[in-house]
């Protein structure tokens, strides 16, 4: 048995000639051409006596009479299938049909096998994967068998070799003249399964299957001949290398309308970097260090930095933050070199790319030699040979050796001395660096120490890159390692600004980021962008993350199984544990696990005395399960369901959330309800609104997938009824959900004969019309709640039926009606019996009652007893820990505060109720309470409001009208008119009124309807219309009286006094201050004493 032929790299290394890589690399030599190289050639080439010699002998050892195998990527012969990002190039020949009419089949086929192989060679030199043909069409894949970086670049530049081979190497026939194969080509990048089946017989074809396949071929019938279209994720992808035409739509068979297409119009010649963000965080500790650095090179002690990272942690944010800083020197030169994936074999492209960019672009650019320092023109021309600037080409053979030595040693004397103060070297992308770029580097480094220059050096790349100074004297590493729990909290911060964001969400987020910064912003963006993250954390990876982490996966193999295994726990795990879900013996994982350490994808620790196996970073496992096709993704976590249940007995109770998860993806259904629906319940119960209405539309997915017998629908019911609750507590009880939810249940609930969980749904319908303003249906559903519920002497549901007729009646303005239901309902709750159904409607009976107490009796004049009805339902919602509850009472409480003029304390609940409010993500009551103390601040202030407030304002009622667009419309009206008046809007104020009174009259809701008419007469009053003010201030004292809302006709005398005082007004006060039940000393009391005191002191 032959050994493997080794890459050139790894020969060259192991015959210590590695710096010749780019020697051989520049002239496409690899191992399969090398040995047919003979000592003329290597002449040619430029090779010394010595190193001739070292090569022939190195070759010798190898065998070299036998042809050395191409370097082919070929997929192992059991590759499993996997689901894999991959590019997909789709050539097609132009005019096929016509070419197979002219030949005869014989020269067909010799001008088939002449295009499949110039496509075999083209997918060779690529790094590409060519998986047959179609037909007169080939598919080369990119990013499969194994990931390289940057490999949707690779596949567009792929498609122009091969466009240009095809029209070079012509096909030839005797005696016939030659032509050339003119093709199109589609590249459409995306995620498909592919791999070999199980069972599949050897050297059958590889199974390749996904839209993207379909796409490639679609989008090159749009490209002209000789011309390349890509898709919209490949131009994102390769935006900084291509250049593309303006995006084009495109109506193509089986794909959406509108299709978004890219012409291909060449690659860049400089290589634009990568938008940054421009706000560090988090890194003060590196930062420190790279400036005490700086300042010791700017004192003639040169130094030499070593910047490594895994890809998206931040090294690019962090240079970019330095450089900027120190640029604001203007004695400073910064070279800024930038390698790419595509340029690893071509010796100096980042060098190239950097006086290119230099050189060109602006009118006042120099020009090579007058940057350069005006250098010897046999200099000059050997470098633009040797970096192919400026458009020269390239001499038929390489520079000698010699040449190559000058050009190194030129370049690093104009990086030491071409620059009057002191110079700062960035190399990004170290990973791609070529031999030559890294030996420039290196021998700078060494003239600069020896004399004695302001210099610094910076190569930062990703952790497996080599070090270029790693034995130089001084040297130093950083190691960016994940970004800290609070300077994440700061970045997503940022991201979300004012935007409400669950604290569930949130920390799901920064779960998933594990510390890295381009994660954390993705996931961030998407939730901002309303591409709701949720709880699943399903956003597309990062791209070059997910190539870094492709990449170490592919280069190992074994483990596979383990770390698929571990992806899918995603928790750490015991080796037994890990065996159990595996089906091995825990003593045979030890040299896949050791693979997998070595390779840096997972941690071996130990946890309180056990072992315990973790993958590295959480970004690591999304890669690796995102690549996990569904048939084993099932299996596996179908094993793990199974191991977790056998290996913790409690996991039932304790886990349910988790185990739910697993059986979910196994398509376990039965458990799948049984886990989810406890797990959604504890939820629940915890006002964990998120996570339990996750869990509990899990359960109901799953029973609806099982046969509909009576236990089944049972549970349904219990899912159903959750579901309703959470869709009440996060937004509001009016949205259609919550209504179909109550429609469902109470289908579900007769047909299985569940009075009690009818008379559940009967009262969230009648909630639902409530708080959806329509009080008819709401009176009708509270009367059919109470009368169902009194026929089936089913005392609960009594006293909610009593409470809903009390709370239809204050909306209607009937507050004796109301105050009588309310307060029987309230006196029948019992707290250890009634409460479990916060958790079943989303709120507290006593809670709400007492709210609706609290507004009603200070509409009616007991100010005090208003008081403490509101302080009940906040400390009793408080004492019971129900989140929606509390939010629920100190919305409320707001609410009136903002009519009652309640003043700073309002604030005060105002803080705490936003604060809950986005912790459990209850929208509704949020909105609420960034509304009321605000426009309250507004009412009361001495100083009238300021354009910006008013602007702050709009936006702050058009976000609770969005939360809650239904009810309490008027009272929204009046408060907006009375600010709009302190800030001198006579007409803004008109308009407010006005269309709270189109409300008023559409829905009934009439309980502030002697606000309105008294705030319509200021408006008049404003306008200079006083008869019409008085008029209007008689009506409104007159619908006060006849609602019984005495607080509001003491307002309205007040009014009428301050415009009139005459001695009648006044009595007339001081009568309403009489009828008054108590006084808590607040706004509209002080007022009417300050008025009587005043007119008796006159």
């Amino acid at each position: 048995m032959t050994s493997p032929t080794p890459h050139i790299a790894e020969f060259l290394a192991s015959i210590g000639l590695s710096h010749l890589h780019d020697v051989f690399s520049s002239e496409d030599i690899d191992m399969s051409t090398l040995p047919l190289l003979d000592k003329d050639d290597l002449k040619e080439l430029g090779l010394t006596l010595g190193q001739r010699k070292k090569l022939l002998a190195g070759l010798a050892g190898l065998n070299a009479q036998e042809p050395a195998p191409r370097r082919v990527v070929e997929p192992p012969e059991d590759a499993p299938i996997q689901l894999r990002r991959i590019s997909v190039l789709f050539c097609d020949i132009v005019g096929s049909t016509e070419l197979s009419q002219q030949h005869s089949i014989e020269d067909m086929q010799i001008i088939m096998q002449h295009y499949y192989e110039v496509a075999a060679d083209v997918a060779k030199a690529r790094d590409g994967y060519l998986v047959g043909s179609q037909g007169d069409g080939v598919v080369i894949l990119f990013g499969y068998p194994r990931v390289l970086d940057g490999f949707a670049e690779r596949c567009v530049q792929a498609a122009e070799d091969l466009q240009r081979a095809l029209a070079e190497r012509l096909v030839v026939f005797d005696g016939r003249p030659s032509f050339h194969i003119p093709t199109r080509i589609g590249i459409a990048t995306g995620q498909a399964a592919v791999g070999q089946a199980s069972g599949a017989l050897r050297g059958d074809a590889m199974q390749l299957v996904g839209p993207v396949v379909n796409r490639a071929a679609r989008l090159q019938t749009v490209a002209h001949p000789q011309a390349i279209v890509v898709d919209s994720k490949t131009e994102y992808l390769t935006r900084n290398a291509v250049h593309y035409s303006e995006v084009e739509a495109h109506d193509l068979k089986g794909l959406p309308l509108g299709t978004e297409v890219f012409h291909v119009l060449g690659m860049h010649h400089v290589t634009k970097g990568a938008a940054r963000p421009a706000t560090l965080i988090g890194r003060s500790g590196e930062t420190g260090t790279l400036r005490r650095l700086w300042v010791q090179a700017q004192a003639g002690k040169p130094s030499t930095v070593t910047l490594t990272g895994d890809a998206g942690i931040g090294k690019s944010t962090l240079l970019q933050s330095f450089v900027t800083a120190v640029q604001t020197n203007p004695t400073v030169r910064v070279l800024q070199l930038n390698c790419a994936a595509m340029g690893a074999r071509s010796p100096l492209l980042p060098v190239a790319k950097m006086l290119e960019a230099l050189t060109t672009g602006r009118d006042t650019a120099p020009s090579l030699s007058q940057l350069l320092g005006a250098p010897d023109p046999q200099i000059l021309d050997r470098l633009a040979q040797f970096l192919s600037l400026g458009g020269t080409p390239r001499r038929d053979s390489t520079l000698s050796l010699r040449d190559r030595d000058g050009v190194l040693e030129f370049l690093s004397d104009w990086i030491i001395n071409g620059a009057t103060g002191p110079t700062l070297v960035v190399l990004e992308n170290a990973q791609w660096a070529d031999d030559s770029t890294r030996e420039l580097l290196k021998r700078t480094a060494e003239r600069a120490r020896q004399d004695g220059a302001a210099l610094m050096l910076i190569a930062a790349g990703r952790e497996d890159s080599a070090d270029i100074w790693q034995d130089a004297t001084g040297h130093q590493t950083l190691t960016l390692t994940p970004l800290a729990a609070r300077h994440c909290e700061t970045l997503l911060q940022g991201i979300f600004g004012t935007k409400p964001v669950a604290h569930s969400i949130r920390k799901n987020i920064l779960d998933h980021s594990g510390g890295n910064p381009l994660m954390l912003e993705t996931l961030g963006h998407a939730q901002a962008a309303q591409h709701s993250v949720g709880l699943t954390g399903h956003v597309e990876i990062p791209h070059t993350i997910y190539e870094s982490v492709s990449k170490r996966l592919d280069g190992i193999r074994l483990g596979r199984s383990v770390i698929e295994a571990l992806a899918v726990l995603n928790s750490p795990a015991s080796p037994a544990l890990l065996a159990a879900v595996l089906e091995q013996n825990e003593n045979s994982m030890t040299p896949a696990i050791d693979a997998l350490r070595q390779a840096g994808l997972i941690q071996h620790n130990v946890v309180a005395g056990q072992d315990v196996i973790n993958i590295r970073h959480q970004v690591y496992r999304d890669v690796i399960y995102e690549q996990i096709v569904g048939q084993s993704r099932r299996k596996i976590h179908r094993a793990a369901y199974n191991a977790l249940g056998d290996f913790h007995t409690d996991m039932r109770t304790q886990q349910p959330d988790l185990l739910a998860t697993h059986a979910q993806v196994a398509r376990d259904w039965e458990n799948t309800a049984l886990h989810a629906l406890a797990a959604g319940e504890t939820l629940l119960q915890r006002s964990a609104l998120i996570e339990a209405g996750h869990f509990l539309d899990m359960a109901n997915t799953a029973l609806q997938r099982l046969p509909a017998e009576d236990a089944i629908k049972q549970k349904r019911l219990r899912a159903i009824t959750g579901l309703a609750s959470v869709e009440r507590s996060r937004f509001g009880i009016a949205t259609d959900a919550s209504a179909d939810f109550g429609q469902q249940a109470v289908q579900l609930a007769r047909e299985i004969g569940d009075s009690k969980t009818e008379l559940l749904a009967l009262n969230g319908l009648y909630a639902h019309s409530l708080v959806r303003a329509n009080y008819p249906r709401a009176q009708e559903y509270a009367e059919t709640l109470l009368e169902t519920a009194s026929q089936s002497q089913d005392k609960t549901f009594v006293m909610i039926g009593t409470r809903a007729i009390g709370a239809v009646a204050f909306h209607r303005s009937d507050q004796k009606t109301a105050q009588k239901n309310l307060n029987t309902a309230l006196g029948q709750y019992d707290k250890d019996a009634h409460l479990h159904l916060a958790h079943a409607h989303g709120y507290d009976h006593a809670e709400i009652c007492a709210a609706f107490l609290c507004m009603s009796n200070w509409l009616t004049g007991d100010l005090l007893q208003s008081r403490q009805f509101g302080a009940f339902s906040i400390d009793h919602s408080r004492e019971i820990q129900h989140a929606h509850s509390l939010a629920q009472a100190m919305a409320f409480r707001l609410l009136l505060g903002a009519l009652a003029r309640h003043g700073a304390e309002l604030s005060v609940i105002g803080i705490e109720a936003v604060a809950l409010g986005e912790k459990h993500d209850i929208r509704v009551m949020r909105a609420a309470a960034i509304l009321f103390p605000f426009v309250t601040q507004l009412c009361l202030r001495p100083e009238p409001p300021k354009p910006d407030e008013m602007t702050e304002l709009s936006e702050r009622v058009k976000e609770f009208r969005a939360m809650n667009p239904f009810n309490y419309g008027p009272l929204v009206a009046s408060l907006i008119a009375d600010v709009s008046l302190r800030a001198g809007d006579i007409d803004g104020a008109d308009d407010a009124l006005s269309e709270g009174a189109k409300v008023e009259q559409r829905t009934g809701e009439t309980w502030t309807a002697p606000e309105l008419l008294r705030l319509r007469a200021r408006v008049a009053a404003e306008r200079g219309h006083s008869d019409i003010a008085r008029q209007l201030r008689d009506e409104a004292l007159e619908c006060a009286r006849t609602s019984g809302a005495h607080t509001l006709a003491l307002r309205i005398l007040c009014d009428r006094a301050e415009a009139d005082p005459a001695p009648d007004a006044i009595q007339d006060v001081q009568d309403a201050v009489s009828q008054m039940a108590s006084d808590d000393h607040g706004w509209d009391m002080k007022r009417a004493t300050a008025l009587v005191q005043g007119a008796t002191a006159a």
